[in-house]
């Protein structure tokens, strides 16, 4: 029996023993992928299903993410291209296709901003396979992995379902890939009948239907302080994503300056603006992670101009003298605004 079995056969009995006292509470599956954690969570409407099954096609389905997209994985389809030699296209998998589609798209779209050919720099700032680093990287270093940059370096041929590389660039899916791994365990849990869940790969979350028969699920969204986590909005939600990113949990500092993991790929600088934290919700986790990383990385002024002008609903929270600060999209202010609320107990 593996350690998730254990984890849903106490769950069940628990859950036998206190049915007479309290209504059934959802079953929940927790384990690691991707370098975090995952959470799914199953409505109350299904409390008769085979949990060491389920958990099975979970794994099954992350892994297989994780074989195709992962950069710190040699044997991964993505290493395999970053490892090609330049003007070979490169055969790859139906899910890694479309989600190098869906970046392309994101980055023409933000004008790069969003970039999933960023990862010499991350490297270079010690936020990828490279390991740490305790100082920030010299001025001609910077310029260097800049000029090896660029989305349009990649060229897709959806007819041979094939991606080239036509310079030296190092392609990074975390900004993506992790959304799209929340999309296809939901994908997975409806193939088996489960219409109602709540998948949640590290913070990014597809809700579908409702916890119980007259619940939505709810969940937090938390302001962007360090050493502990604190809920600065309650939304209820169903059959949506919602995906956050936030520059407060991955950095690190030298002789007083903070330099964060995200990296805007226009300048080769990690972020240094007031934005401490972007939401987005959308119809699939691939694309609100994908805009959630643009949108940081453009800023609280530029990302709710992006935001109005292309519709999305995103809510973000800036640094003030006092606290922070919210703001919201005019998509998130109409759909979500008079749901959210503030927790009463921190």
């Amino acid at each position: 029996m593996t350690m998730f079995s254990r984890l849903f056969s106490i769950l069940l009995l628990i859950s036998m023993l206190v049915a007479c006292s309290r209504p059934v509470e959802p079953h929940t599956l927790r384990g690691e992928i991707f370098g975090t954690f995952f959470e799914v969570t199953l409505g109350t409407a299904h409390d008769d299903v085979d949990l060491a099954q389920l958990e099975q096609g979970i794994m099954t389905t992350l892994n297989e993410v994780d074989r195709q997209m992962s950069t710190y994985r040699d044997d991964s389809v993505l290493n395999q291209l970053n490892n090609a030699p330049l003007h070979q296209p490169v055969t790859v998998d139906d899910e890694l296709f479309y989600v190098l589609q869906r970046s392309e798209a994101i980055a023409s779209r933000s004008q790069g901003r969003f970039d999933h050919t960023v990862g010499g720099l991350v490297n270079l700032w010690g936020f990828g396979r490279d390991g740490r680093v305790t100082s920030a990287p010299d001025e001609d270093e910077i310029e260097q992995r800049l000029e090896e940059v660029g989305y349009h370096f990649l060229i897709l041929d959806e007819n041979e379902q094939s991606a080239m590389r036509t310079s030296d660039i190092f392609i990074e899916l975390s900004g993506i890939a992790k959304g799209y791994g929340v999309d296809a365990v939901s994908s997975y849990l409806t193939e088996q009948g489960i219409d109602n869940h709540l998948v949640n790969i590290g913070g990014d979350i597809y809700a579908k239907g409702m916890r119980s028969e007259e619940t939505r699920w709810r969940v937090g969204i938390e302001a962007p302080t360090e050493g502990r986590q604190v809920v600065q909005h309650i939304l209820p939600i169903e059959n949506i994503a919602l995906v956050g990113s936030g520059d407060y949990r991955n950095y690190f500092e030298e002789n007083g300056v903070r330099y964060s993991h995200t990296i805007d790929p226009t300048t080769g600088l990690p972020i240094s603006h007031k934005l401490a934290a972007v939401t987005v919700l959308a119809d699939n986790a691939t694309d609100a992670d994908g805009y959630a990383t643009a949108l940081l990385v453009m800023g609280t002024e530029r990302g709710l101009a992006f935001a109005n002008q292309h519709d999305i609903a995103a809510l973000f929270i800036t640094r003030g003298d006092d606290g922070f600060i919210s703001h919201m999209s005019q998509r998130f202010e109409q759909d979500h605004q008079a749901d959210m609320r503030v927790p009463t107990v921190q």
